[in-house]
């Protein structure tokens, strides 16, 4: 992908107040056999790449890959929650990115993080309503 390509536009949902920056996106399995569609809050708090919803990671079969070592995250309130753990693979824009995929009995929505938000130049355009990835400038 050249640098400054858009690899993916998502958008702004009114279905928050104020309003949330979103990015559709395809969740697969390691193997790939498997997929499911979903749309991703943007958040810049959760460190990770992708958190699933609970749903979401059962229907795509994901505790069939998950890793043996436990992980932990911090929600609001401060409180520690233990995470599933699996690895998988998300597409934007037709770009495939191996990578872990996490959940937790609380994940109601799923969420993008900034360890895959990192690999690109993201762009929130609230006035707009436009979420813009584009191919970093590396």
């Amino acid at each position: 992908m050249e640098p400054g390509g858009i690899v993916a536009r998502g958008y702004y949902s009114s279905a928050e107040s104020p309003p949330a920056p979103v990015i559709p996106l395809v969740v697969y399995t390691p193997t790939s056999r498997r997929r499911v569609e979903v749309e991703a809050k943007v958040d810049t708090g959760f460190s990770g790449t992708l958190l699933l919803a609970f749903e979401k990671y059962f229907e795509l079969g994901l505790q069939l890959y998950e890793r043996a070592e436990k992980a932990s995250g911090l929600v609001a309130g401060g409180y520690r929650v233990e995470l599933r753990v699996s690895r998988g693979v998300v597409e934007l824009g037709g770009l495939r990115i191996p990578c872990d995929i996490y959940t937790t009995i609380f994940a109601r929505r799923s969420l993008v993080g900034r360890e895959l938000l990192n690999k690109f130049k993201t762009v929130l355009d609230a006035p707009q309503g436009a979420v813009i990835l584009e191919a970093g400038h590396r």
